[in-house]
């Protein structure tokens, strides 16, 4: 088994998504160490820093919210789930409906990734506070 770091790892959406920022708010104010791969510049360096990360963080936060399609961010949750099953890591996902135009693929990939999280004893949140609330609970313990 992995050796596990204090790490919240904030995982899922990017683009113009600000959902990190009142999480990061909230984890500071808890004292809670946080990973945020969000960069400016992206390159593979990062990539292999992401996947340290999430394979390591003790707390694992994804966070699909409803502006973007994020078939990237859902096919990575499996991943996630992956190495919290052989890590010991917790996993937390909140994962909200694609609001957009032509959504209908984008919703379909959200409920394949629901059925199977659930499948595997993984709670799915819809809101942030209250995925944030489990997080630090699951940190703490």
């Amino acid at each position: 088994m992995t050796k596990l770091q204090d790490v919240v790892g904030l995982f899922g959406t990017v683009g113009q998504s600000t959902w990190r920022d009142e999480v990061i708010a909230r984890l500071e104010k808890e004292n809670i160490a946080y990973f945020n791969p969000v960069v400016p510049e992206w390159t593979a360096d990062h990539a292999k820093m992401e996947a340290h990360h999430m394979a390591t963080d003790r707390v694992i936060l994804f966070v699909i919210t409803s502006e973007g399609k994020s078939y990237g961010s859902l096919a990575e949750t499996g991943w996630a789930a992956l190495s919290a099953a052989k890590n010991g890591q917790t996993v937390i996902l909140v994962i909200q409906d694609f609001q957009g135009l032509f959504g209908t693929a984008a919703n379909r990939a959200r409920a394949l990734v629901r059925a199977h999280a659930q499948k595997a004893g993984i709670v799915i949140y819809q809101d942030i506070p209250t995925a944030v609330a489990a997080v630090i609970k699951a940190f703490r313990r």
